[in-house]
């Protein structure tokens, strides 16, 4: 397939024309955004072709404009990496039982990947997860939360939610919040051996590393710098 890269776009911004959108289906789709660089994905297709239309709409794009070129009419489509992640959340969801009220929504957590809320029934994930992981990190993570949803408030993490997790695909992986935090903390430290470390909110009192010792000692102090706006 031909592909044109718009490189105007940002490093995660980058835009994948595709001009042969009879192709385009979600395994396609999964290896396009599995590549971090592309943020976004666009096509066209004759307006007289419905069912086309119908099938990439039903992969989760979204239509644009039209626009004419000769005699001919063409309807514009788009999808990018976030709608593509929430299309595949409430596929999940409902693969799995999960119908109104509940519902999948981004939120803007960044020590945390996603969550359960059990009270206005959504499954919510970190945008800062989507944008700075992986796509099977992202689906991990609802794969995570609708176990959670399915096991009910009071099964924790204990053997109830653990089997329902794996037998829905969950691998157990954990999550650390590193990436988010190497891009978004506002305090990042670095210790006299080179190891980095991140805070969202200016250290009070002086912190050692972990790296290079158990404990508090003053041999390894960190070293604070706020990152530049």
């Amino acid at each position: 397939m031909t592909v044109i890269l718009d490189k105007q776009m940002s490093e995660k911004t980058q835009v994948l024309e595709v001009p042969a959108p009879d192709l385009i289906d979600r395994e396609f789709i999964h290896e396009v955004f599995s590549h971090d660089e592309f943020g976004e994905l666009r096509t066209f297709v004759p307006l007289t072709n419905h069912q086309l239309i119908f099938q990439l709409e039903a992969l989760g794009f979204e239509t644009g404009r039209q626009f004419s070129k000769g005699k001919n009419r063409f309807q514009r489509l788009r999808l990018d990496r976030f709608e593509y992640i929430a299309f595949l959340a409430r596929k999940k969801m409902a693969e799995h039982g999960l119908q109104a009220p509940w519902e999948f929504i981004f939120d803007s957590a960044k020590q945390r990947a996603g969550l359960c809320n059990y009270t206005d029934h959504q499954i919510s994930l970190s945008k800062y997860l989507v944008q700075y992981h992986s796509l099977d990190q992202s689906e991990q993570v609802i794969l995570h939360e609708v176990a959670h949803a399915l096991a009910g408030k009071d099964a924790g993490h204990g053997p109830n939610w653990k089997q329902i997790a794996k037998s829905i695909g969950y691998r157990g992986e954990k999550f650390t919040g590193k990436e988010i935090a190497e891009q978004t903390a506002k305090w990042i430290g670095e210790c006299k051996n080179g190891h980095r470390h991140y805070r969202y909110k200016s250290p009070r009192s002086q912190l050692a590393c972990g790296y290079c010792g158990k404990g508090f000692n003053r041999r390894y102090l960190i070293s604070w710098t706020e990152r530049a706006a």
